[in-house]
């Protein structure tokens, strides 16, 4: 079941995903490095607010949702209300914010408003479906989402607008989806707070949120501090280099979070621990199926793949796609699988506390390594720092709730790994970076089917 719905989940944010690859490609050439830096830079920002103010409702969302089926639209009612009182204070912070700032930075912080009402608002409602395990209509609202902002984003870049043009694009297409998910799923939820719902969401989602925020800090603050200790145009290229790492490696591993994640939690409500497991193997073991290849395939052809998919002033980003792409295998196995010891254990607040510990090492490695490696040193910091999280979730969670660590499935598909990164660092020269990398998958596929010995590889 975990595979057929990842199956389901690889189109529904497969497309999406080929699309958000594609905008990199586009802006990248319509938009000059200073330009993509500020977009970059709200975007950020954006995503920062949105996980410390909403990011707790959908995951509460997620986890409670099999546990309340017969009362579900108390639950909904007790969410709904609570988003509106959250938006509503976002635009009164958001109005004081656009009064402070100046010159240009004053529309962005608007635009960026507008963007956080409709992000929070298309992400509640997908993480709905989710739960509902309805992919069909999860796929179409996360491509409808995808092509209509890129399209309209770069329609209004070619209007004259810079940076404001993705950030536009952004909003129109998630405010035409949120009407449509107000209507479908709304309109007959009765918008209230019911004490008894609210109690558990708060105790499980608040401590979850602040680990939210602290790591999408450490993913994002090396932006921040890019532009700050050098200046916007390299943290543009940087954002430009992370984006094109890190998209393929987690938007892999994230398809099965989508689909082990509620099937983990339906069978651990309703069956309990003993059946969860099993589950919980064959969501590592699909984890580190999808997650080695990308990883190895994206350390060994950085630079031609860089070449292809950046513009020109963007190519120098190349250079931080290898750490960037292990340090995202790093934090997806962190996020994706330890890290459910807490989420199963509603023990959020032990989760906090070890991300808090990775944001100043991150933060510490940042300001020391960056003056003196540029855009390197926050690629190293990025690995050291998701290191430090795997270490420290797992050597915490296991005193919370045995999650299978997989040691026989690491050595298979790491050796598996091993293999096609050998087989592009031969073939490249000769064959060329395409070919040698169709003929590294097939030999990564051949090695795992053999170290598994094909009747264990049941998934």
């Amino acid at each position: 079941m975990v595979l057929r719905y990842s199956l389901h989940y690889l189109i529904a944010r497969g497309i999406p995903a080929l699309v958000n690859f594609l905008a990199i490609a586009v802006y990248t050439r319509l938009l000059s490095p200073d330009a993509y830096g500020r977009y970059i830079l709200v975007l950020a920002g954006v995503n920062i607010a949105n996980l410390t103010v909403f990011q707790w409702l959908r995951l509460s969302l997620v986890r409670y949702l099999p546990a309340y089926q017969e009362q579900e639209g108390v639950l909904l009612g007790t969410i709904g209300r609570i988003y509106l009182i959250l938006m509503a204070g976002v635009g009164v912070l958001g109005g004081v914010a656009g009064l402070i700032v100046g010159g240009e930075w004053r529309s962005l912080v608007l635009v960026a408003v507008l963007l956080l009402w409709m992000q929070a608002w298309f992400e509640l409602n997908v993480e709905l479906l989710r739960a509902r395990l309805q992919t069909r209509a999860y796929g179409w609202a996360m491509g409808v989402r995808s092509v209509g902002a890129l399209a309209l984003g770069t329609l209004f870049i070619l209007g004259g607008l810079g940076a404001f043009g993705p950030l536009l694009g952004l909003v129109l297409s998630m405010a035409v989806v949120g009407l449509g998910f107000a209507y479908r799923h709304w309109r007959t939820v009765k918008l209230q707070l019911d004490r008894e719902r609210l109690r558990p969401l708060l105790r499980y989602g608040l401590p979850l949120a602040g680990t939210l925020i602290l790591s999408y800090i450490v993913s994002v603050s090396d932006r921040f501090l890019i532009a700050w200790l050098l200046d916007e145009a390299q943290a543009g290229i940087y954002a430009a280099g992370y984006d094109l790492a890190n998209q393929p490696v987690i938007l892999l591993m994230s398809i099965v979070n989508l689909a082990a994640y509620p099937l983990i939690v339906q069978v651990w409500e309703h069956e309990g621990e003993a059946s969860a497991q099993a589950y919980l193997v064959r969501n590592l073991r699909l984890l580190l199926i999808v997650g080695v290849p990308a990883t190895v395939g994206l350390a060994m052809l950085a630079r031609p793949f860089g070449e292809l998919v950046l513009g020109a002033s963007f190519h120098s980003a190349s250079a931080v796609v290898p750490l960037i792409a292990l340090g995202t295998l790093l934090d997806g196995l962190r996020v994706y699988h330890t890290d459910l010891a807490f989420h199963l254990g509603q023990r959020t607040t032990r989760q906090l506390q070890i991300v808090l510990w990775v944001f100043l090492i991150n933060l510490g490695l940042n300001l020391l390594w960056i003056p003196h490696m540029g855009i390197r040193g926050a690629a190293w910091a990025t690995v050291v720092a998701y290191g430090m999280a795997l270490i420290l979730s797992i050597w915490q969670g296991r005193n919370i709730q045995a999650v299978p660590l997989g040691f026989q499935e690491l050595l298979r598909t790491g050796g598996a790994g091993i293999g096609m990164g050998l087989g592009l660092w031969i073939l490249t020269p000769w064959i060329g970076w395409v070919g040698a990398g169709i003929v590294g998958l097939v030999v990564y596929g051949l090695l795992l089917w053999a170290l598994y010995a094909r009747p264990k590889i049941m998934i």
